[in-house]
């Protein structure tokens, strides 16, 4: 215990003057901000901060709730190795068939739509998520339970698939191979491109075999603009979140009839 002040002068006159030096360096700062600026990295983690709070007051009820419908169906995957592969696969799966859904369901893209509206691209952007994202997630999510996944085996496999999917707006571009099996930060800033050949790509979470499979898969070429198409994208979170429920409100208001209203909340315009 003695010997703490003297690693805290010595990290002092060592630790603290590097970071100093990288955080003066232009390509340090350019690397944090990525393509665009400190306010949009901010706005991106106070969207995050929202997001936690919906967590903390839904998180116990969330798994509260897979665990009840859990319990209602006998039949469980054992507590193996090759169970929990399993179950992460079919989690990956519901990721891939929640993400498309969220992108053509205009009700679900109100919720999803935060998430797109950073115009810059780095490790933020995994806490831009909408605050009522939670709610869906538990809906998709809840399928797994015809599977036979426990509630211990889910909070154990998506636990460490959010952790992976956490690592995906990495600004890097280093990948596991050519996106044939797995996902990449390279491969899913396609996904978050604005040009129309990136529009509706990359779906996938950790694997990218069901965009191979299902033909969504589109490769890196050209670095994207990021950001949503044609929707206003707030800076401020509060505003942020409200922002696709305000347009898909006046959506609805401008159809006359039950089915068109119908059809604004579920159906995309193409």
């Amino acid at each position: 215990m003695s010997h703490l002040p003297s690693v805290a002068i010595v990290a002092s006159f060592l630790v603290l003057p590097t970071a100093a030096a990288l955080l003066a360096s232009r390509d340090v700062r350019a690397w944090l901000r990525g393509t665009g600026s400190i306010r949009q990295t901010l706005s991106n983690a106070g969207v995050g901060a929202i997001f936690l709070v919906t967590q903390l007051l839904l998180r116990g009820t969330l798994i509260a709730a897979f665990a009840g419908l859990a319990a209602l169906v006998p039949w469980k995957l054992p507590h193996e190795p090759l169970a929990y592969v399993l179950a992460f696969v079919l989690l990956d799966f519901v990721y891939y068939v929640q993400h498309r859904l969220e992108h053509a369901v205009p009700l679900l893209w109100a919720i999803h739509a935060v998430h797109h509206q950073s115009r810059d691209y780095n490790l933020s952007v995994s806490f831009r998520v909408g605050a009522l994202s939670s709610i869906s997630t538990l809906f998709f999510h809840s399928v797994l339970v015809l599977a036979g996944v426990s509630a211990t085996t889910y909070a154990a496999v998506v636990t460490v698939h959010a952790t992976i999917l956490f690592t995906l707006h990495a600004r890097t571009k280093l990948t596991l191979g050519p996106g044939r099996f797995f996902n990449a930060p390279v491969f899913h800033r396609v996904h978050h491109g604005a040009e129309p050949i990136y529009i509706d790509k990359n779906f996938g979470g950790v694997l990218l075999v069901f965009d191979r499979v299902f033909g969504t898969f589109a490769p890196y070429g050209t670095e994207p603009t990021f950001g949503v198409v044609g929707e206003k994208a707030p800076q401020e979170p509060l505003a942020a979140n409200v922002a696709p429920f305000v347009a898909l409100l006046e959506d609805v208001r401008r159809e006359k009839s039950f089915v068109g209203k119908a059809r604004a909340l579920f159906v995309r315009a193409r």
